[in-house]
């Protein structure tokens, strides 16, 4: 009879105490895979340039120049915060937490296997020009927008005088 207690207490017991180990064996592998990836660079990286097109985009608009330090400040300022909630460290683990939730622990070891592959290096290392090359992009496509932006700010503002 107690056998029976311990074979049914351990069986109960056995699955939770597989599924937070599949978890924890899932969790490295995803650390693994940021690893490999570099995903702390590349969010600096995108971080980084996503700043650049801020300031590029601040310095084509017409803010007259009493205004343009003021703007300046909120901007970097706004960029400082944002920096600090979204550094990699407080990221990372709800980044584990969401590749955890969307991957299964087999696609997670696809993921690595392809970027500890030659195609899988190259694409991490020209990854970086790519997204500059995107940014650049970007930019020439918006950029013509700063005049329209303008004249709905102004348009807002002469709206709500009324």
């Amino acid at each position: 009879m107690k056998w029976i207690g311990v074979a049914l207490g351990l069986f109960l017991f056995w699955r939770p105490i597989s599924v937070l180990a599949d978890e924890a064996s899932k969790n490295a592998k995803i650390e693994e895979m940021m690893q490999v990836t570099y995903a702390d660079r590349m969010f600096k990286q995108t971080f980084d340039q996503i700043k650049t097109m801020q300031m590029a985009q601040l310095n084509k608009m017409e803010v007259p120049a009493g205004e343009r330090q003021a703007a300046e400040e909120i901007q970097q300022k706004t960029m400082a915060l944002l920096s600090d909630r979204m550094s990699w460290d407080k990221l990372k683990p709800a980044l584990v937490k969401v590749y955890s939730e969307t991957y299964t622990e087999e696609e997670i070891n696809g993921i690595v296997a392809f970027y500890k592959s030659q195609a899988g290096q190259a694409m991490l290392e020209k990854s970086p020009l790519l997204m500059q090359r995107v940014m650049a992009m970007s930019q020439e496509l918006v950029g013509d927008l700063t005049p329209e932006i303008k004249r709905i700010t102004e348009d807002v503002k002469q709206k709500s005088k009324k």
